[in-house]
């Protein structure tokens, strides 16, 4: 039981030796701001999503144009 408890913190451990110590202080600071400067919350964010997904299979406006450049 204490092996399963103690699980998360092992992979912690071993993620943050792997990174390295500035590198995840750096991760964890970046993931603080994007929380702090979210432009909306989730759910606000997921019902967007949705009404953009539907309204792009009903064949609305908001449909990418088959013109358009996606390269990256």
């Amino acid at each position: 039981m204490f092996k399963l408890l103690a699980l998360p913190f092992k992979a912690l451990r071993g993620a943050v030796r792997f990174a390295g110590v500035r590198n995840s202080l750096l991760i964890l600071l970046g993931v603080g701001v994007g929380c702090l400067v979210a432009p909306a919350s989730g759910s606000q964010t997921r019902a967007r999503l949705k009404r953009r997904i539907a309204s792009t299979r009903a064949g609305g406006t908001d449909a990418i144009p088959a013109d358009s450049d996606l390269t990256l």
